[in-house]
């Protein structure tokens, strides 16, 4: 069950990217974001009055919503599509990619949730190398680059501090209730901050535009999301977090099969970087197999790869 939600979660968040880049072509990203969780907010709480669920949160539940609707549906996703208006999305996958890293040292040194062993810190740090081969960027950086690098590092933090707080305190949680009033919650920031930074009028709406909204809104976020906190209940923070690192194979992928973009062999070597990185980081310590508890997304799907990379989720 595990093993098949995990390649469904990277499938989806890494097939985001092409819906992104091909569909939302001249609408603002933050209303983009913003409308894309609104939509989702409305059709999780269609699914709560289907079940007849009444929404009665403990402390526990609060913090996982707080933590969701603050640090990723707004800031999370406000900080990345900043970020890539200052760096090159292949940057901001390089950066974003520490996500792992930033996860397992929170659980071993914040909430003491797992432990920190030699052969998860070198597979982690094995995958950020090939993900930086995959997408290294060639432009030179200045104070604005150096902005966007910290907008992205702090993203990446952040995504690091929900996985890490929705283990420690969502193993009880209803996952639809807590999308729904996270995802609520993300959606106004993401509006307020849209109304207030981009100009609505200038947006011509298209049926490209509409479905693929929607089908990031069905798909990307209420799908996705659901089976990625249901994978945070069954594994280790870290783990799960390393799908980070696997998405944006999917999305090349994806974007040579369907945009024909270029597959350099520096790209190849990244792959195969990143996969060897992942096979370290989730093995076992003298163990030649994957335990069926240590099967990783990610993700973060986080991210949309143009010709230099990754760049919006």
């Amino acid at each position: 069950m595990a093993v098949a939600l995990y390649v469904m979660l990277c499938l989806i968040w890494g097939s985001t990217w092409l819906v992104i880049k091909v569909g939302l072509v001249g609408v603002p990203p933050f209303l983009a974001a913003g409308l894309r969780f609104l939509m989702a907010t409305l059709l999780v709480g269609l699914v709560l009055a289907i079940r007849r669920k009444r929404i009665q949160l403990t402390r526990a539940d609060k913090i996982c919503v707080l933590s969701l609707g603050l640090l990723v549906f707004w800031i999370d996703y406000a900080a990345v599509y900043w970020a890539e208006t200052r760096i090159s999305s292949g940057l901001t996958a390089i950066l974003f990619s520490t996500m792992p890293l930033m996860t397992s040292l929170l659980s071993a040194y914040w909430t003491r949730s797992e432990t920190l062993s030699g052969r998860k810190i070198a597979g982690i740090l094995v995958g950020v190398l090939g993900t930086a081969l995959l997408f290294w960027p060639q432009d030179r950086l200045g104070l604005q680059h150096a902005l966007g690098m910290l907008a992205a590092l702090g993203a990446s933090l952040c995504a690091a501090i929900n996985l890490v707080t929705m283990k420690k305190y969502g193993r009880n949680g209803d996952p639809f209730v807590l999308n729904f009033l996270g995802m609520g919650l993300g959606a106004a920031c993401l509006l307020a901050m849209s109304a207030a930074l981009e100009s609505w009028p200038a947006v011509v709406w298209s049926r490209s535009n509409v479905l693929a909204i929607v089908y990031l809104c069905i798909f990307g976020s209420v799908i996705a999301f659901s089976a990625y906190y249901y994978l945070i209940k069954k594994m280790d923070a870290t783990l799960v977090s390393l799908s980070t690192l696997v998405i944006p194979i999917v999305a090349l992928v994806l974007g040579r099969a369907f945009l024909d973009e270029t597959v350099t062999p520096m790209a190849v070597m990244g792959i195969a970087t990143i996969l060897a990185g992942v096979t370290v980081a989730i093995l076992p310590a003298g163990s030649g197999r994957i335990s069926s508890g240590s099967v990783v997304h990610a993700a973060g799907g986080r991210t949309r790869p143009d010709a230099a990379g990754i760049t919006a989720k």
